[in-house]
């Protein structure tokens, strides 16, 4: 408890650009720790939905059933990649087999346009380009669809980056200052003594300490969140490479 009233009493005492520097690592705090129980709340429901999903992904012929699915997973990058593009390019997948599955079809490509009918009533006629084109327009779309998701899930990490560069150097500054400033007190009162220096170094102290307690845990937050950034894109570019394998082996087969 003495300790504690000490530290407190060592930051009242400080001078204003001590001051001044607190502040601004404990604004820099709250901003990171805000940061990273949004992110760290994201990321699980993201985790989860993604994993749900993808695994149903697999599992599941029926794309308009995978696509029904997606569409109840709003926080799962790779839901959203595959609603984005199945809305789209609908017509492009395989059929399902049986009546129920063709009729599910159906009924979206009605709700897609009269477009997309005209699209699959041609399918037997297209020519191999057309095909290859239609693969290579879905690509650039689940490229698209994968980065603007990779966006969304990396929003307000670069604060977190700052905060963890920014935050040792104001902490510096104040041990820098905090130095002079014991210096200064040396050369006013023309002594040495521990009772002249101690002041000025125990303002130095503080603001280093309270630097480096606000930048390291937005370091390793932010790096852990990164990794988690990337595991997100080997998951999204697994998925594009399934979508294009789909349509790949439905054009080989000549689209039923």
């Amino acid at each position: 408890m003495s300790s504690e009233i000490s530290i407190l009493n060592l930051i009242l005492d400080s001078g204003a650009v001590a001051k001044t520097v607190i502040v601004v690592l404990l604004m820099f705090s709250i901003v990171t720790w805000a940061i990273m129980a949004e992110r760290w709340r994201y990321f699980r429901r993201a985790q989860a939905q993604s994993g749900e999903f993808l695994a149903f992904f697999r599992s599941e012929r029926n794309y308009r059933q995978v696509y029904a699915a997606a569409s109840k997973l709003p926080f799962s990058p790779a839901a959203a990649v595959y609603r984005e593009v199945y809305e789209k390019y609908a017509p492009a997948f395989p059929l399902p087999a049986g009546g129920a599955g063709h009729a599910d079809h159906a009924d979206h490509a009605d709700h897609a346009g009269h477009a997309g009918q005209a699209d699959q009533a041609d399918q037997a006629g297209r020519p191999k380009e057309a095909d290859q084109d239609l693969v290579e327009s879905v690509y650039r779309d689940l490229r698209l669809a994968a980065h603007r998701e990779l966006a969304r899930f990396e929003q307000r990490l670069p604060l977190l980056a700052t905060a963890g560069s920014v935050c040792p150097f104001l902490g510096l500054f104040g041990t820098v200052w905090g130095v002079m400033t014991a210096f200064l007190d040396i050369s006013t009162q023309g002594s040495t003594n521990i009772v002249v220096v101690a002041p000025g170094i125990a303002e130095a102290l503080i603001t280093t300490i309270a630097g480096l307690a606000v930048a390291i845990p937005a370091m390793v937050a932010y790096n852990f969140f990164v990794q988690r950034s990337r595991v997100l894109g080997l998951e999204l570019e697994d998925l594009a490479t399934s979508v294009l394998n789909i349509l790949q082996l439905r054009t080989i087969a000549g689209r039923p």
